[in-house]
């Protein structure tokens, strides 16, 4: 049995059986839904599933014709999905400390700029042909103005620009991270609070900060809960997830920190720096 939790706790649920596949998917949309490089996800049947919480808290957003994704709307993970009748339910796995390990990296033609896919794990550019599942397109970014690197959530109501250079990035797999993205890890990139600035929809950022955390507090879109900046006054300080970036960054991750407390179910393959706790210094 392997238990699943949103970030603040208002969903939960089990899985009673090993899902029958498991995927890390790294197409544009799983990229600013969960924050992520990627987000990993369980398929498995109905009676493998249960809520083990009120459902009360779940918002739906249409991300494609195919699909309707579930988030907490109080906190802004993605939780499971399915529907009442369906032979298939998903849930994604970074809610999940322990649990199967991908079959497969999916979308790959997808993957972000800022992240490398690596290992050994088998790659399709869409889903594998065996599963019938059809592919679905991204939407296509136009060039932007000079000296900016665009952002935007998932369904368009948020967009910002930051116009200050980056000064570090990391993958982040403390456990706030993981749950919170509801993905293997968080991939942070850092610069000047002032360097932010929402052109549009900052109307529509929701917060939801972990109550015994000092600062931890996630910002996401109240329509689609895709993760956005967290613009901090103290210290001048912007975090943002990289995966919410609509241009390239200019900088990379260049390290795994929290690593002790990293997700039973995923590997770290790529040759970056890893720290138990946070980066030194």
């Amino acid at each position: 049995m392997s238990k699943g939790t949103c970030l603040c706790g208002s969903v939960t649920w089990e899985i009673t059986a090993e899902p029958f596949q498991a995927f890390n998917c790294h197409c544009k949309m799983c990229q600013k839904m969960h924050g992520a490089a990627f987000g990993t996800y369980y398929f498995m049947r109905p009676d493998q599933f249960r809520w083990t919480s009120g459902t009360d808290t779940i918002v739906y957003y249409r991300s494609s014709p195919q699909l309707v994704r579930s988030s907490c709307g109080v906190c802004g993970s993605v939780v499971p999905y399915g529907t009442e009748g369906s032979d298939v339910w998903v849930a994604p796995a970074g809610c999940h400390d322990q649990g199967k390990k991908a079959d497969c990296n999916i979308f790959v033609v997808d993957a972000a700029p800022w992240h490398e896919v690596t290992g050994d794990l088998p790659r399709h550019n869409a889903y594998p042909e065996a599963t019938g599942i059809p592919s679905v397109e991204g939407k296509p970014v136009t060039e932007g103005p000079e000296g900016v690197v665009r952002g935007s959530c998932e369904c368009g109501a948020v967009e910002f620009h930051v116009a200050t250079p980056f000064t570090v990035a990391y993958n982040c797999h403390c456990s706030r991270c993981r749950h919170g993205r509801s993905a293997a890890h968080a991939s942070n990139g850092f610069t000047a609070a002032d360097g932010v600035h929402f052109t549009k929809g900052e109307d529509h950022l929701k917060s939801y900060k972990v109550p015994e955390a000092q600062r931890f507090t996630q910002v996401f879109c109240d329509i689609c809960s895709s993760l956005m900046p967290r613009v901090g006054s103290e210290r001048n300080i912007a975090i943002i997830p990289l995966s919410a970036l609509d241009d390239d960054p200019g900088i990379r991750p260049g390290s795994h920190i929290f690593v002790d407390h990293m997700a039973g179910w995923h590997d770290i393959t790529d040759d970056l720096p890893q720290y138990d706790e946070g980066p030194p210094g």
